[in-house]
């Protein structure tokens, strides 16, 4: 993985180093039934202007099998190893086609293999090259021929840099062999083809995806969406939203083309229920304070997912991998091998507070291509299942590159879990429930609400709880049943959302408890990383644990303030305030809950005692 992502890095620079070239004039060539002008890659050698900057292990003078002349390619792709070809800039016409003869080998069928493009210096999804070939598959002992317009490839007009052949699904392929790649320009209309975006979803039973079809070769973008499963394998509007069956399954959503019927193509859904049956809990476990719950104590009987933090972006597009721990791999590492072996999912998380001008960087258009291949190849390295896009926060100029980023992550690895955490909602500004973030639905397994720290000695704010279940009103104008519904309101689906649910307390002085008008920004003492919920038992001892019915909120109250004679109060989920939030997005079809932070609730490292999580696995996952 390190020599693949070396030879991209190479690949990107030297494209960029190209990138001033005027296009290059095509070649003439052999014509085909005396209609197709063909431009030649590879013809017993590379033919120029085309050049090899592969990183795969490959000859270009392998002598069998070969379909014509005397030299053939050969490649033995590891997990995402492929060719690369490039040359000078040159516009994408309508008519172009990439066409080459392809030799499955002895091990057959390659249906991992992807043909991409460079445009400018993005790489793009591409297109499975078997379905592109005679009979629909490369197959073993047999030449076959492919042809893939390049209009499946990257937009009309745009200009093209390079192709790839990769292998994309993460596993070795056998020997294959390529022979006569050339591009050919057929001068006349294209044909029609029609693509479908994202090309392949996971979601929970009931869940929705929104899909976008791409027609090109005619004047008529129209096309017709059905379930290939018909009824039983969910439903799809003419708009492209699709519904999810109840039925956990593999389904597929289909748009055939209005003027071209006999052009389709199809999306791949895979429906899963959370393990257990019941809703998701996905735990951030963070490197700064691994001791507090050591890495072979977590308990993975009550989580769905584990989220390991950090790994954060910089803004050259390379990531940084240590995890904010000096043992940082090897604790990931660690934590990865007992999800996997739980049956548990375990994503990365990236980014985070303070990574604001790393993810700028990184996600732009001169850097989103690194950027991608540099988070798949940390998610492979540590052996993770997917991503947490910690993007915070996020700008209004932000948004064109987050949603390109979440788009190429997905296309680049189709089956990856990807989840994101978003701001909690002002009740008074519920406007604040940017509709933008439709946009990242199709895309992302779970959109998580940051549902905790909702409160603070802000002017007119009367004194309030972290995170309340419900009880908002004007002077405390949040909660989390306010903040989940504006989401909904704004086209979020429920079964994506998920409420924030900390592990920690907020502790105040001066004031009392809650629904007191909030003297100034003394009243906060600490939260997130200095009241554990270890901490809070120990104070507690001396306090008056209640409990407000209204808010569905937890607190405990000092007559004689603690921690250096100053806190009065502090506001923490108990049990009781877990367990009515489990019943509450249970009730209301809400997809489930983040943690933060797993560390903060153990309470004894010695023994993984972490009464919070047992609260959390009782109410979300009985």
């Amino acid at each position: 993985m390190k020599r693949w992502v070396g030879w991209m890095a190479m690949a990107v620079v030297l494209l960029s180093a190209w990138g001033t070239h005027a296009q290059a004039p095509r070649t003439q060539g052999p014509q085909e039934q005396g209609l197709a002008i063909t431009s030649w890659i590879y013809l017993d050698g590379m033919v120029a202007p085309w050049q090899d900057f592969s990183w795969a292990q490959h000859s270009l003078t392998n002598t069998s099998p070969v379909s014509g002349g005397r030299h053939s390619i050969s490649v033995t792709m590891r997990a995402n190893e492929g060719l690369f070809f490039q040359t000078e800039p040159r516009v994408v016409a309508a008519t172009d086609t990439l066409v080459l003869r392809v030799h499955g080998g002895t091990g057959g069928e390659a249906a991992a293999v992807q043909v991409r493009a460079f445009q400018e210096n993005v790489l793009t999804p591409g297109t499975p090259l078997g379905a592109r070939c005679t009979g629909g598959r490369i197959v073993a002992n047999t030449w076959v021929t492919c042809r893939v317009p390049l209009s499946a490839l990257l937009p009309i007009g745009s200009r093209m840099k390079g192709l790839v052949i990769q292998e994309t699904r993460g596993v070795p392929l056998p020997t294959l062999y390529f022979d006569e790649v050339r591009l050919e320009d057929s001068g006349g209309p294209a044909p029609v083809q029609v693509t479908v975006s994202p090309p392949a979803v996971t979601l929970p039973p009931g869940g929705t995806s929104t899909f976008v079809a791409t027609v090109t070769g005619t004047t008529n973008t129209q096309v017709r969406w059905s379930v290939r499963e018909g009824t039983a394998g969910g439903a799809v509007t003419q708009a492209g939203v699709y519904t999810a069956p109840s039925t956990p399954g593999t389904y597929h959503v289909v748009a055939q083309s209005l003027a071209d019927p006999s052009k389709s193509a199809e999306a791949t859904v895979t429906v899963s229920a959370a393990p257990g049956g019941g809703l998701w809990v996905s735990g951030y476990y963070t490197g700064w304070n691994a001791d507090l719950y050591p890495p072979e104590k977590v308990d993975f009987s009550a989580l769905t997912h584990i989220l390991v933090g950090r790994v954060t972006p910089n803004p050259d597009g390379t990531v940084n991998t240590q995890f904010d721990n000096d043992n940082g791999p090897a604790i990931a590492r660690t934590l990865s091998t007992r999800a996997h072996a739980a049956g548990r999912k375990a994503l990365i998380m990236v980014g985070g507070s303070g990574e604001h001008d790393g993810w700028v960087g990184a996600a732009s258009n001169a850097n989103r291509a690194r950027f991608v291949q540099n988070l798949i190849a940390a998610m492979d390295s540590f052996g993770y299942d997917g991503l947490d896009i910690d993007w915070e926060p996020i700008e209004p100029e932000d948004k064109p590159n987050l949603l390109a980023l979440v788009r190429e992550l997905r296309a680049a690895r189709p089956d990856m879990l990807m989840t994101i955490p978003i701001n909690w909602v002002n009740a008074n500004f519920p406007e604040d429930a940017d509709p933008w973030f439709a946009n990242l639905v199709p895309y992302m397994d779970q959109m998580n609400v940051m549902t905790y720290e909702m409160t603070g000695p802000w002017g007119g704010w009367d004194s309030w709880y972290g995170s309340a279940l419900t009880g908002e009103s004007g002077t405390h104008p949040t909660s989390v049943s306010s903040s989940l519904n504006a989401w909904v309101a704004a086209g979020l689906p429920k079964a994506k959302l998920g409420m924030g649910m900390p592990f920690y307390g907020m502790a105040w002085r001066n004031i009392t408890g809650p629904y007191q008008p909030y003297t100034d920004w003394s009243d906060y003492v600490g939260s997130d990383n200095d009241f554990t919920y270890a901490r809070i038992l120990q104070l507690s001892a001396s306090g008056t644990y209640r409990w407000d019915a209204a808010a569905q909120s937890s607190y405990v109250t000092f007559t004689r303030p603690v921690v250096d004679g100053t806190v009065r109060w502090i506001s923490y989920d108990s049990p009781q305030a877990i367990a009515a939030k489990g019943a509450w997005a249970r009730a209301n079809g809400f997809g489930g809950t983040i943690i933060w932070t797993l560390n903060q609730g153990c309470t004894n490292p010695s023994t993984g005692a972490n009464p919070p999580l047992d609260a959390v696995k009782e109410a979300f996952q009985p």
